[in-house]
């Protein structure tokens, strides 16, 4: 059920998206590094939701700056906690 509902929503995600969700969370990203993590969403959002997402954050540690990677991870637990 849910993984229709994310398929629908990334359909409609854009680089614009990520710049803004980045500012509204006080997230200053680096030139470049919204499409970065725009393609790695689109590629592995299955894996984050269901499968090994620290696994799948190490592809994204290689291509981020520090503080974007951290800033990431730290956004990423804090939501999935809400969740839960």
């Amino acid at each position: 059920m849910y993984d229709v509902l994310i398929k629908e929503y990334l359909k409609r995600l854009s680089l614009n998206d990520i710049d803004k969700f980045a500012l509204k969370n006080g997230v200053t990203l680096k030139p470049g590094e919204n499409k970065i993590i725009y393609d790695f969403i689109m590629q592995n959002w299955q894996e984050v939701y269901k499968g090994d997402s620290k696994k799948a954050f190490l592809k994204l540690k290689e291509k981020t700056s520090k503080e974007t990677y951290d800033a990431i991870i730290k956004m990423f637990n804090m939501f999935k906690d809400k969740i839960k």
